[in-house]
């Protein structure tokens, strides 16, 4: 019995084992770049992905709690606290799609390289974000009814879209909530009569939800295989 759940706990699903070679492909790429350039530049998208994966972490860990037989109270607590975290850090998947803005800054000898690698790591990124969405939406759907879960994903998703024009265009990023949340709510606001805002926030919020939508249609959601798997 010990070692079977063991074998349960350390279970990894076939997309989280896709996402982590995607995310390999991409570290590879970048340092093969730095390794033939001389240059670190670039090797910030590394950074960029760990957070991109943060949130998956997160939804994986609620997953993983709210697959107990019996939930208790602090267990509930603890795995709406992991999809707190989740919608703080969601925002830094989609994140890696802007990163695109940079290539115009490098070397057009080797910008097709530089295409390829910026590719791959905003793929991995949206491909990570849509995952970590679909995990949340499972525990959600086990807490609340399906519409209820429903809204609260596609709040989220306009919600990660306003924090991605944040992070992008006011350089905020998801550590200033706790080291500086004053500033942090007041600038948001702020931010909200810029039309840039709402533009960004618009545009990430109908390209995230339509391309979740799309990964729910062309990969049916499985629940009863994925719940017990990393």
């Amino acid at each position: 019995m010990q070692t079977n759940q063991i074998r349960i706990f350390f279970r990894i699903s076939r997309a989280t084992l896709s996402l982590a070679l995607l995310s390999a492909l991409c570290c590879l790429l970048l340092i093969i770049r730095a390794i033939q350039t001389e240059q670190l530049r670039g090797l910030f998208l590394l950074w960029n992905l760990f957070l991109a994966w943060m949130p998956l972490l997160f939804a994986l860990v609620a997953r993983r709690i709210s697959s107990s037989v019996f939930i208790s109270k602090p267990m509930q607590l603890l795995i709406f606290i992991n999809l707190g975290l989740w919608l703080l850090f969601f925002p830094n998947a989609p994140y890696l799609i802007t990163d695109l803005m940079h290539l115009g800054e490098y070397n057009n000898q080797i910008l097709w390289f530089d295409t390829v690698g910026f590719f791959i790591a905003a793929l991995a990124g949206i491909c990570t974000g849509l995952y970590s969405l679909q995990v949340t939406h499972q525990v959600l759907n086990q807490f609340i009814s399906n519409v209820l879960a429903w809204i609260v994903i596609l709040a989220s998703i306009v919600l990660s879209g306003f924090g991605l024009y944040l992070g992008r265009f006011v350089r905020f990023n998801s550590w200033d909530l706790f080291t500086n949340p004053l500033y942090l709510f007041r600038k948001s606001f702020q931010e909200l009569q810029n039309p840039l805002a709402i533009q960004t926030t618009l545009v990430f919020t109908l390209v995230v939800a339509v391309l979740y939508v799309s990964m729910l249609i062309l990969i049916p959601n499985h629940d009863a295989n994925l719940k017990n798997a990393a």
